[in-house]
């Protein structure tokens, strides 16, 4: 099974940031769905379904030791990244501690058997995969403040439908 670790927007922020996204860019690539709109923390990759209570082990304990707080991030930033062809929206500022949790998040993942991820934190939640070219600078951002009080472990699903992400466990965070 292919899993992550990831912050989810409350229901009413996908469907501002799914709605604000297909106003500013129609067919600017293929937009995720807004239950798929996620902040990834760490990517865990594939492990098998037998490790995933050592992989929960290690978060209570290293939650328990870090105390992971919760937080806000104004979602003021849009970005173009070419390679893999995305379109995503994020802050432009972020609490060291949201930076924290993600790395602390991406060391439990390699003790578990995942993947070891490298290069930087940027904290994003991808609008659009298959752009050929970045979408024009939007006219106006969405202007909305996604605060974060618990991070969840998802399950990738691959399905006739596409791609869904179903939650395994989350854990709340400090105040």
């Amino acid at each position: 099974m292919r899993v992550f670790f990831a912050l989810q927007p409350d229901p009413d922020i996908l469907v501002q940031l799914a709605d604000w996204r297909d106003r500013q860019f129609p067919g600017a690539g293929r937009p995720v769905p807004p239950a798929n709109l996620h902040l990834t923390l760490a990517f865990v990759g594939d492990i098998e379904p037998g490790s995933l209570d050592t992989l929960g082990d290690n978060v209570v304990r290293w939650c328990d030791k870090a105390r992971p707080q919760g937080g806000e991030l104004a979602m003021d930033q849009s970005g173009y990244w070419h390679r893999p062809g995305i379109y995503w929206l994020g802050p432009s500022r972020w609490p060291d501690s949201l930076g924290d949790m993600a790395a602390g998040l991406r060391s439990v993942a390699a003790r578990a058997g995942g993947k070891r991820e490298s290069g930087g934190f940027q904290p994003h939640v991808t609008l659009f995969r298959g752009c050929r070219e970045a979408p024009p600078a939007p006219a106006l951002l969405p202007g909305v403040t996604f605060c974060y009080d618990r991070f969840t472990l998802f399950e990738s699903r691959q399905g006739r439908q596409g791609v869904s992400y179903q939650p395994i466990h989350d854990w709340e965070l400090a105040p």
